[in-house]
């Protein structure tokens, strides 16, 4: 009996390798007749390709930067307006435009040598953004402008790091569009 119950294990066992078997070579045919006689340099050369036009559809960290500008200009006007869930709205989009920049180019050739930009903005989100945070949680008006003039302080020493030190943050005097009620007791558009 316990060679009859061997034998059976061994047939499922030899049935199954040779349906994987058959699996796999169909696949390989598949992609043999997909691309047939496929050179793996010509290959290269194609997805290299396609990476340089790809790449070449995704805005460059100026653009984003600009973003980033806008949201934390605003972020400003929001919380002078004493908009907490505005501001707290501007900051998110602020942070994730920060990281969005912040991977399409984390090291930059800066005067001194390679800048950590990625490192760089992990360290503004994790001490001068949390700071930003935790003032507009506790809606307090005195703490929001300290985090944000520390803010802009961590921007100007990236920008100096990166070779870039005209690009000199400050308050915003006003707002970068106005189709933006700051005033969060304001209602509906007419």
């Amino acid at each position: 009996m316990r060679f009859k119950v061997g034998m059976a294990v061994l047939l499922v066992v030899v049935v199954l390798t040779d349906i994987g078997v058959t699996a796999l070579t169909r696949r390989a045919e598949a992609v043999e007749n997909k691309f047939p006689g496929a050179d793996p340099g010509a290959a290269i050369v194609q997805l290299q390709a396609r990476v340089n036009e790809l790449e070449g559809r995704v805005p460059n960290q100026a653009i984003v930067m600009t973003h980033v500008a806008y949201h934390f200009t605003s972020l400003w006007f929001a919380a002078k307006h004493h908009n907490w869930p505005l501001a707290d709205f501007y900051l998110g989009e602020v942070r994730d435009n920060l990281k969005w920049a912040a991977r399409i180019h984390p090291v930059r050739e800066g005067p001194a040598g390679e800048v950590n930009v990625a490192g760089i903005a992990d360290a503004v989100d994790n001490t001068e953004f949390s700071k930003l945070a935790q003032a507009i949680h506790e809606k307090r008006s005195d703490a929001f402008v300290r985090a944000y003039d520390e803010t802009l302080i961590a921007c100007a020493a990236c920008h100096q790091a990166i070779g870039k030190p005209y690009l000199r943050p400050q308050r915003p005097t006003s707002p970068e569009v106005r189709v933006i009620h700051f005033d969060e007791a304001a209602g509906s558009p007419p």
